[in-house]
């Protein structure tokens, strides 16, 4: 049999198998349950099936057989030609293949990295299919922002772009009710830009070379870099969506640096690209907080590095006038209230951010994570020990900073982000130093590489002499690190996706969200405005609410001064129905744990109202829950479980009530016995068994120690019923042993 006629059957044999397969698929019947049941005989129905998918593949084998097609053999005819043509072109041009290959390896990898796994796929930030807290805290923002006639005076912000002007842009492109879709169509494009950034560095690393006639070598560690830098990706480094601005400042840095050192670069070039550098220092605050003082750091070493080039005057006009030009342009439009009211945002972090987010460097939860910080260090010592040997090797201190400029500001910038990952000790923020890391280990290989000459001549050698074969070569690593299913098998469900409402995707999040936001919307319709304490932002979208503080996430809010910005908020504004809590605010941010008086206004201006779900929402009253009337139950309660943890700083209690009769008591709470002011509250638990006569419900409650002075011993168990706002005291007095919880170690934001 002829190779045209075997690739016929083999061709015809899949398609017909596939044909077959759904015909079969169609005519099954909807009532055939895998392992539900065994009383219906499947067998006879089963021969059948299998006899249809035996007979159809093998008459269409037979006919494809004995076939000959002219129009199959002219479509092989030029198929093979075509081939021909495109291999012997590959073979005069495969420098032009490789180009297209690593063009082609970018594109997959950007479809996966920055559109399938956000779109479709996100794990991180995202807790799809919504996340209440990094979502909602952006569009969260947009009703302070639409509600807000003081402009930024009234939010607090860690970042313009990001935190306002992205929701409101997807506000304004969106359709109604498809805001969440229009926002995160926006947040791919600031990952796209964190990719295309990654890029444009990786270039200019592998052109930072003196050697400017050889073109081989760049190329070769430009797809070797990238494939290492993709690679990595995830298990080694993750790009957070905030660092692509800085990105691409870094690449304008970088690309200036090869041209002053190794090329004679005309004034106008110069004036025209460091006016762009310092224009984009105050954008890049403007656009993340946290990255703009990062670049603004690395700026003013750009500053003291380019004095020891001839251009330096030149580049300190340019970004003199850039920065002051578009500093002018912000005080105009944003006014200079909100300018300085930007400036206060970032003295505020600078006070107290990394301070309430510090996790411990050495614990059990990044223990297998250890060595990405390892690696990092590895990377800093190479490279330091390089600058080093780069220094006894130069002629002079001038020579040596205007060939290691780019080193030098890479190994301070890896330093400066090795800061985050003190500060938040977690696998997430150890992945999030590793780039600006990668990227120093590259233009230390580089240096390196310009350096050897043997083996630059060597590599230069091997390629030309066996050149196929090395294009074959890096083809093929290119292929493997690519996944051309992951990046394209969704492009059509994009769509679909985009035009997902807010409704459809709040429902898919589950948890009782959708039903909370329909039963709740009414009564919120018409207030002010509206409050969460569950640091959960998301709340003040789905309600076209404002949030009644500029603090709209808690968690964000550190300080007394901020705890006492928050309760005159409350106050002033008085929200008839705030959310107390639901399953996340013990599970993320526990509030009561570093805004205790806020809690203790709470309970003395608020009572619980509905549990929609596991969303608890509570309702204005004037002496909150203490305020309600006392009444006399037959009930008695017992401790079964009692637990110091000083990890925590709680207590943790666990009982059973004993009632007689049934009583509807929504929650449980906790005071000293000398005062009516609630310590810490619970949801009742309404798991209600009868035994010897009597009505047993189980109940636990955490009280936080640090929030109890050593003095206060006694402690009094409450129940409280909202339908009828009445307190039911239970059970006597217990005492608790302050001195078991070792709260040396714990403190409180002033």
């Amino acid at each position: 049999m002829t190779v045209r006629r075997t690739l016929v059957l083999i061709f015809g044999l899949v398609l017909v198998s596939i044909i077959a397969k759904n015909l079969v698929w169609y005519l099954n019947p909807p009532f055939r349950l895998h392992r539900a049941g065994y009383d219906f005989d499947y067998s006879t129905l089963n021969y059948i099936q299998f006899f249809i998918l035996f007979l159809i593949p093998s008459i269409a084998a037979v006919f494809l057989y004995r076939a000959d097609f002219k129009i199959i053999n002219n479509f092989y005819n030029r198929t093979a030609g075509a081939v021909k043509k495109l291999f012997l072109a590959g073979s005069k041009n495969q420098e032009a293949v490789l180009v297209i290959a690593v063009t082609v390896f970018w594109i997959f990898n950007l479809m996966e990295y920055a559109f399938f796994r956000t779109l479709i796929e996100n794990k991180n930030p995202f807790d799809l299919p919504f996340d209440t807290f990094h979502e909602g805290l952006k569009l969260g923002s947009l009703y302070n922002f639409l509600n807000n006639d003081q402009g930024l005076n009234q939010m607090f912000i860690h970042g313009y772009f990001l935190d306002i002007l992205t929701p409101y842009l997807a506000y304004l492109i969106a359709p109604e009710n498809h805001g969440v879709m229009g926002y995160r169509v926006l947040f791919t494009l600031e990952t796209l830009l964190c990719w295309l950034g990654s890029i444009w560095i990786i270039w200019e690393i592998v052109n930072f070379t003196t050697e400017q006639e050889n073109k081989i070598l760049p190329k070769i560690q430009f797809i070797l870099f990238s494939i290492v830098f993709v690679a990595c990706n995830g298990s080694f480094l993750i790009l957070e969506y905030q660092v692509g601005f800085m990105l691409l400042q870094l690449g304008l840095v970088l690309h200036f640096l090869r041209k002053v050192t190794y090329s004679d670069s005309s004034p106008k070039f110069i004036l025209v690209v460091s006016f762009i550098i310092g224009l984009s220092v105050p954008l890049g605050l403007l656009y993340a907080t946290k990255y703009g003082m990062i670049f603004s750091v690395v700026f003013v070493l750009a500053i003291f590095l380019l004095f020891f080039h001839e251009q330096y005057k030149l580049f300190l006009l340019g970004s003199s006038l850039g920065a002051t030009f578009f500093g002018t342009i912000a005080c105009l439009m944003l006014g200079w209230e909100q300018v300085l009211e930007i400036g206060k945002t970032f003295v505020y972090l600078l006070e107290f951010f990394y301070a309430r987010f510090t996790m411990p460097f050495i614990s059990d939860a990044n223990e297998h994570y250890l060595w990405i910080p390892q690696l990092v260090i590895g990377i800093l010592i190479i490279c330091g020990i390089q600058i080093i040997v780069n220094f006894k090797q130069s002629k002079n201190f001038q020579s040596f900073i205007r060939e290691n400029t780019h080193l030098i500001i890479l190994l301070s910038l890896s330093i400066m982000v090795s800061k985050i990952a003190l500060d938040f000790s977690d696998k997430t923020h150890f992945r999030t130093i590793a780039p600006v890391s990668l990227f120093l280990l590259f233009a230390s290989t580089a240096g390196w590489m310009n350096r050897l000459d043997e083996l630059r001549y060597l590599i230069i050698q091997s390629y030309t002499t066996h050149k196929t074969t090395c294009v074959l070569v890096f083809i093929f690593l290119l292929f493997i690190n690519m996944h051309p299913k992951e990046a394209f098998r969704h492009v059509k469900p994009y769509w679909k996706q985009i035009s997902t409402t807010d409704e459809e995707i709040l429902a898919r999040k589950g948890y009782s969200y959708l039903m909370a936001v329909e039963e709740m919307r009414p009564e919120i319709k018409n207030m002010e405005c509206f409050y969460t304490l569950t640091s959960e932002s998301g709340w003040y979208y789905f309600f076209k609410k404002p949030s009644c503080s500029r603090y709209h996430s808690l968690v964000f809010a550190i300080g007394k001064a901020a705890t006492d910005e928050i309760i005159d908020a409350l106050r002033s504004k008085h929200p008839e129905v705030i959310l107390f809590s639901n399953y996340r605010s013990f599970r993320s941010f526990d509030g009561s744990r570093s805004h205790p008086e806020l809690y203790k206004f709470i309970y003395k201006n608020y009572r619980p109202y509905k549990l929609v779900g596991n969303h608890w929402f509570w309702k204005r009253s004037s002496g909150g829950i203490a305020g309600a009337q006392v009444t006399k139950l037959d009930i008695t309660s017992s401790i079964t479980n009692l637990i110091y943890d000083s990890f925590q700083g709680v207590v943790i209690l666990e009982g059973i009530l004993n009632l007689k009769s049934i009583y509807n008591i929504d929650s449980i709470y906790i005071t000293p016995s000398d005062h009516k002011t609630p310590l810490t509250t619970s949801i009742y638990d309404n798991m209600i068994r009868v035994k010897s006569g009597f009505l047993e419900i189980p109940w636990s409650i955490e009280i936080l120690m640090t929030n109890v002075l050593p003095e206060t011993k006694s402690f009094q168990l409450w129940g409280y019923s909202s339908g009828n706002h009445e307190r039911i005291k239970i059970g006597e007095e217990f005492t608790l042993d302050h001195s078991k919880i070792n709260i040396g170690n714990m403190y409180v934001f002033k």
